[in-house]
């Protein structure tokens, strides 16, 4: 890691799973293990974790990190459904189930794989480096239309058709290949704008969560997560995008309508302004939390 990994609402997501001994907590993305950290130290000296995450290099990170906990910790490298069909086959039924939703610290600070606009690197993007589709794959490929769509659906561009206008039109010239290539054809559509965002910033992260699939997992993995936990147990979820968000939401509220248990979290909680002051990458973070019924 490049800088240290501070876990987002840590206190927060502690608070709603309710850490005691022998409980058992799914960590989804698990990431660089700070959230699994302070779960197995709340849940001593029995309390497990069942970690998983696509990024191998995040997971070997974690279990360098998780190391001291010993088989208090099992990882599997896996996407969120993949892995809830995994411990779900395996007989698992957790008491808390957390999934830390998008890009995380040090997938940005990586400068080889692509999720940042700052440096000019591969155009790349893939959560798990074994999948074929990179982020260069989907701008050099797809038709106007989807590329529209995307840019319209994960980014909330207001300019969508525009851009994917442009996109089809340099790769008729030369293909993209890295990410200075495609910040410089948003900057001769939409402008460079200074300040905090980026006029590119919707475009990578529309790109990221096509090549991740990130939604359609998400989709899938609610309910599932669900359906895993035992009676009375806590489904948490941090999201940091507004569409992450909505789906959280609205699945939330599909699975209490359904009977499945209760939302906790009315309204999402947001990190404190000290929290936002140590880490300004939490300051987009929302968290909600569901309880299954007992």
């Amino acid at each position: 890691m490049t800088r240290p990994h501070i876990p987002v609402m840590a206190g927060e997501v502690l608070e709603l799973v309710v850490p005691r001994a022998s409980c058992v907590l799914v960590d989804l993305t698990v990431g660089a293990g700070g959230h699994a950290g302070e779960f197995l130290a709340a849940s001593a000296p029995t309390g497990q974790v069942l970690a998983s995450d696509r990024d191998a290099r995040a997971l070997s990170i974690a279990e360098e990190r998780l190391a001291e906990f010993g088989d208090r910790v099992r990882f599997l490298q896996a996407d969120s459904v993949i892995a809830l069909k995994t411990w779900r086959d395996a007989g698992h039924r957790p008491d808390a189930v957390l999934l830390d939703l998008g890009v995380s610290s040090m997938q940005l600070d990586d400068e080889q794989r692509g999720f940042s606009l700052r440096e000019d690197a591969v155009l790349d993007m893939r959560m798990d480096r074994d999948q074929p589709k990179t982020a260069a794959d989907v701008i050099n490929k797809s038709s106007t239309g989807k590329l529209e769509r995307i840019l319209r659906e994960y980014g909330d561009e207001p300019r969508s058709r525009k851009l994917a206008e442009a996109f089809v039109a340099r790769r008729r010239e030369r293909p993209f290949r890295t990410t200075g290539d495609l910040r410089r054809v948003v900057e001769d559509v939409l402008g460079h704008k200074g300040g905090r965002i980026h006029s590119a910033t919707r475009t990578f992260q529309a790109l990221r969560i096509e090549t991740n699939r990130e939604r359609e997992l998400l989709q899938k993995a609610l309910p599932m997560a669900i359906d895993l936990l035992a009676p009375g147990g806590r489904l948490v979820v941090i999201a940091f995008e507004s569409g992450d968000d909505r789906i959280v939401k609205q699945a939330f509220l599909d699975a209490a309508e359904a009977g499945a248990g209760e939302v906790l979290t009315r309204r999402p909680l947001r990190p404190g302004r000290d929290e936002v002051g140590r880490n300004r990458r939490s300051r987009s973070a929302r968290l909600r939390a569901f309880a299954r019924q007992d």
